[in-house]
């Protein structure tokens, strides 16, 4: 299920894409998928935070198409710096696969849109070209978007009752608070978990967004009266 609605519909102009991913070969490949769509113009490709920042000081794209794992930075915090220096780019990040947390920190942080990696090429241009006229889209999305902006709204309290810290968690991230709690750091939490310690930063960091906090203390603290 997709998200997506679209501010307008004015006489459309070529659109200037830049892809962020690590990944060189499928940058290609999103190069060349969206190079069928003549609206739009690939303005370039970086493969970390330096090339793209040092590419956004020559020339400003209209939509940023960012990976959620660099081997950097996160596309989260890659697309703060981006934004605060050029608040008028927009943002799609994109992941490998699906989960409630990625829509969710991607909103909060105030990205236009997210995909799949494995979206189809029409799904890709249907949403450079909806994020280039002000639009949104998050696709998939376990959520409705009415659920999604809820919780948004949730994360702006600086305290929340138990029963909503636990609603806004997903069983993994359950499962790393409990970690979180031992406590282990992210290296500790990925040997233990069987993943990165690059996805298990991130994994934290999805759950302080959730939580509106900003330290892992905090969410432990938090933690303790859900778990009582």
């Amino acid at each position: 299920m997709s998200v997506h609605w679209e501010k307008s519909q004015e006489t459309e102009e070529q659109i200037h894409v830049l892809i962020v991913d690590s990944h060189r070969p499928f940058a290609e490949g999103t190069r060349a998928l969206l190079s069928s769509e003549p609206r739009i113009v690939i303005s370039g490709i970086a493969g970390d935070e330096d090339s793209c920042l040092n590419f956004l000081r020559h020339s400003v794209p209209d939509v940023v198409l960012l990976d959620f794992y660099l081997q950097d930075i996160s596309g989260l915090d890659l697309m703060d710096k981006i934004k605060a220096a050029h608040p008028d780019v927009k943002a799609i990040l994109m992941v490998e696969q699906s989960q409630e947390g990625y829509v969710l920190a991607a909103s909060r942080k105030g990205a236009e849109g997210l995909l799949l990696k494995t979206c189809a090429v029409e799904e890709l241009i249907q949403a450079v070209l909806s994020v280039s006229k002000g639009g949104v889209y998050f696709s998939p999305s376990p959520l409705t978007f009415s659920q999604v902006e809820i919780d948004f709204h949730d994360l702006h309290f600086p305290a929340k009752p138990a029963e909503v810290l636990k609603r806004l968690l997903t069983p993994r991230e359950k499962e790393i608070m409990g970690l979180l709690t031992k406590p282990l750091h992210n290296r500790e939490i990925a040997a233990v978990l069987g993943i990165t310690a690059r996805a298990a930063h991130l994994q934290v960091k999805i759950i302080l967004l959730k939580f509106g906090i900003n330290t892992r203390l905090e969410a432990v603290l938090s933690w303790a009266y859900v778990d009582e």
